[in-house]
């Protein structure tokens, strides 16, 4: 695989497009990733047994041919697994068919959007209150008005109180 076809892979349409089913064909290359990471842990166990002796080298190889096993089993049911699901359910894999193909990523998102909201149910108004009749409105009843402000120079001083005084008696004569 060349830089120009993980770019093609990486930027086109294979993995962000959902009207393709890729998971079948990915089931082998997880396969042979699993058989690989098996054998490379055997050789490091193998070698790291041994690193401590010839009796723990021999119990080493004990466990590579235990443990390996049962990881391969385990890889190999797992793997089969998904296979079976994918062949049982490959009738609705290959009817399924998107309702359109959106222009972009945020096309596809924005309509996703959309359909959830018109899943939505629509909130329930309260009723409204039966309409009343109008009352008519009240006679118009005249506003006093207010008296106008006189300027300063212009407007009345009032009148110094002047205090009472008492009457002086009358001399007397």
């Amino acid at each position: 695989m060349r830089f120009d076809d993980l770019r093609k892979l990486a930027t086109g349409s294979v993995l962000f497009n959902l009207g393709r089913i890729i998971s079948p064909r990915l089931v082998t290359i997880l396969y042979l990733l699993g058989l690989a990471a098996i054998g490379l842990w055997a050789i490091n166990h193998f070698f790291s047994s041994f690193r401590f002796g010839f009796g723990n080298g021999l119990w080493g190889l004990l466990e590579i041919a235990v443990f390996g096993l049962l990881a391969f089993v385990a890889l190999r049911i797992v793997c089969e697994a998904v296979i079976v699901f994918f062949r049982a359910n490959s009738v609705e894999a290959e009817t399924y068919e998107p309702e359109h193909m959106g222009a972009s990523l945020i096309d596809d998102v924005r309509e996703a959007i959309e359909d959830l909201a018109d899943q939505e149910p629509d909130p329930v108004e309260p009723a409204a209150p039966a309409p009343v009749a109008p009352t008519p409105p009240a006679p118009a009843t005249p506003v006093a008005e207010e008296p106008a402000i006189m300027p300063e120079e212009e407007a009345p001083k009032p009148a110094a109180k002047r205090r009472a005084t008492r009457a002086k008696p009358a001399p007397k004569a």
